[in-house]
């Protein structure tokens, strides 16, 4: 048998010129020079360079196999290089496919998009590459299926013997990483369920019956799940092998003479046509689209590149371009509705969540009376359960939606003269930012930590409350000194000098409603983590290779719930005699009792594990928290 040879197509956006309408000639140029010397010293077979808008296309022939590191290591080093370019021709977005901070033997989910096979060359071997941009891997969906499964598209089908058995077709869920291999004609309609979703569902490979042959590979990798936000949109890639016992050209070609609708143009954001263009007009430009598909035509021979070929540019399309042009004015004239915006499910990885965390501090909370309900069951010794519905996932947008619900609860227990304690952090910050002035009647406010910490000052308790007793300008408020001690011993010796001082320290621990923060573990966080950074310099890691899972009122708390203070870990013993405050102890003997309110104000999936150790160590008697969190703690 010969040789197999592996077609790799690696693309990255790492500048575009002018904002995201084209590649710069200097990227293309020196992308080539990377390519032509790894052809040069035989690392490739064959290689070339094309750009679809601001995206730049490494095709590439080797024999070295599909996902192989040294190719990838390679493309990643060439859109670092091009990404440095970028960078000195000011360039927008420079590098903002490269979403990782080191090469990791693999550039997929690292940002850049792949299609790579490998196969026997055979007597003639026809190839298409289709290069979109402003679009998802979802807009492959549709051509895939009427080149591989609809008879009235291609008619090999029907009447060519060596597809009539037809083809199979691998499926990827992208949100939750399962697979299905789906055969046609037999298994169409459940085909058609899942790959209709195609924000969800996409083809990324189709194979032969007959033999397994593979016939077409799709990139499936969405930008904005790799990075957790919009970083722009993700610009697929497909290698589709044409005739003899494959689709040939003209059925290959022949679904994008419909424009169908897809997900991307502006933002990544909106729905819109996808338009066949030739390799000249893939600058995508009105309203930074619409969404555009070239297609690159190769015979390979002996694993070297004979093209490309313009197929786009055939007049037969200009049909299917005016037919764009009209769709695209239709849905240009919806403005920000929906069907031309995409819906609220679709752009969570868009940026609407940073304009949703704006809307939500306007807007009325709504509540999950049902998550409440299953919380205050399984955690009975929880008073009450306020669980609010942020709708969106953004982190910073949740702190705010619990800390407005926090505040009002605050607003409606609180009594005229309520001694309130408050301790550190962002959560309490918002908090703090939300409470109506003047709505509570001569608060007494105290600091519920002491402990010294220099780094993030503006969050500590002393900071909060005096943000606090602004509010109120019949307010008592009490700031105790933050003192250099080696522990909470020294520091109630020293203030025992001052009567005033020791007697406004004592009432800290009696005080009727306490506000608490949950923390967990993660670099520059106000809190124990600072403390363990600045006195010791342990990491995140570290503190959570000594099993530290949580922290409350700078205590640290392990899965189980206990608090880490009993001096086992050398180190951590030497941090937790510092914790000047209300220790995590005093804390569950302060919610035990009926005539006292322990509030923890803690949200955002990355806190659910630590909120769960508080849970088990009774720190607290209300919790407000969201949706995701009480969804994920019901589940355990």
């Amino acid at each position: 048998m010969s040789e197999k040879i592996t077609l790799s197509v690696i693309k990255a956006d790492v500048g575009g010129w002018v904002g995201h309408c084209t590649s710069h000639p200097e990227m293309i140029e020196l992308a080539k020079k990377h390519v032509q010397d790894a052809v040069a010293r035989g690392l490739l077979v064959d290689g070339q360079v094309l750009y679809v808008g601001d995206d730049v296309e490494l095709i590439m022939t080797h024999h070295r196999g599909e996902e192989d590191e040294v190719i990838h290591k390679f493309a990643w080093d060439t859109f670092l290089d091009l990404t440095e370019l970028a960078k000195r021709l000011k360039l927008y977005g420079a590098g903002q496919d490269m979403l990782a901070d080191a090469f990791s033997g693999n550039v997929k989910g690292m940002g850049p998009g792949v299609a790579e096979m490998s196969f026997v060359e055979r007597k003639s071997e026809p190839i298409i590459i289709f290069m979109a941009d402003k679009t998802s891997p979802g807009a492959w969906n549709l051509p895939l299926f009427k080149m591989f499964g609809d008879p009235f598209n291609t008619a090999g089908l029907v009447i060519d013997p060596s597809m009539h058995r037809g083809f199979r077709f691998r499926v990827l869920d992208v949100i939750e990483h399962k697979e299905w291999i789906l055969s046609c004609p037999e298994d169409m309609y459940d085909l058609l369920v899942l790959i209709g979703a195609s924000g969800r569902y996409v083809i990324e490979g189709i194979y032969r019956k007959k033999d397994n042959e593979q016939a077409a590979v799709a990139s499936s990798q969405k930008l904005g799940l790799i990075a957790g936000r919009y970083v722009g949109k993700d610009d697929p890639v497909m290698v589709i092998r044409c005739q003899s016992g494959f689709p040939a050209v003209g059925e290959v070609l022949e679904p994008f003479a419909f424009p169908h609708l897809v997900e991307g143009w502006m933002r990544g954001s909106h729905h819109g046509p996808l338009m066949p263009v030739s390799f000249a007009d893939a600058r995508p430009i009105r309203f930074d689209g619409p969404p555009r598909v070239i297609a690159a035509g190769y015979q390979l021979c002996h694993g070297k590149l004979i093209g490309p070929v313009d197929l786009f540019s055939d007049v037969a399309f200009d049909e299917a371009r005016k037919e764009a042009n009209r769709v695209a004015n239709y849905m240009r004239r919806h403005g920000p509705f929906e069907p031309h915006r995409l819906g609220l499910h679709e752009m969570e990885y868009t940026t609407l969540p940073q304009v949703m965390a704006f809307i939500f501090e306007k807007s009325a909370i709504p509540r999950r009376s049902d998550l409440e309900d299953q919380l205050q069951a399984r955690y009975p010794h929880l008073r009450e359960v306020r669980v609010v519905d942020p709708g969106i996932k953004d982190f910073d947008a949740i702190q705010k939606t619990i800390a407005r619900e926090a505040a009002h609860y605050v607003e409606e227990i609180a009594w005229e003269g309520a001694k309130i304690g408050i301790s550190c952090g962002k959560t309490l910050y918002y908090l703090v930012t939300y409470l109506e002035p003047e709505r509570l009647a001569a608060p007494k406010i105290y600091p519920l930590s002491l402990t010294r910490i220099f780094t993030m000052p503006g969050l500590t308790s002393n900071a909060l409350v005096g943000m606090m007793s602004t509010k109120y300008p019949d307010a008592e408020a009490y700031n105790l000194p933050s003192m250099p001690v080696t522990s909470r011993k020294e520091y109630e010796k020293q203030i025992e000098a001052n009567p005033a001082l020791s007697k406004i320290y004592k009432e800290i621990g009696d005080v009727d409603i306490m506000l608490l923060a949950i923390g967990y573990l993660a670099e520059a966080k106000p809190g124990f983590m600072a403390l363990a950074s600045q006195e010791l310099g342990l990491s995140a890691e570290q503190l959570a290779a000594k099993g530290v899972v949580a922290e409350i009122n700078h205590t640290p708390i392990n899965a189980k719930g206990k608090a880490m203070i009993d001096g086992k870990d050398a180190e951590l013993g030497a941090l937790t005699k510092r914790i000047v405050g209300v220790t995590a102890p005093e804390l569950q003997k302060a919610a035990a009792q009926e005539n006292r309110f322990i509030i923890a104000v803690a949200g955002g999936l990355e806190k659910t594990e630590a909120i769960r150790a508080c849970l088990k160590g009774k720190y607290f008697n209300v919790l407000i928290t969201d949706a995701y969190v009480a969804e994920a703690l019901v589940q355990e």
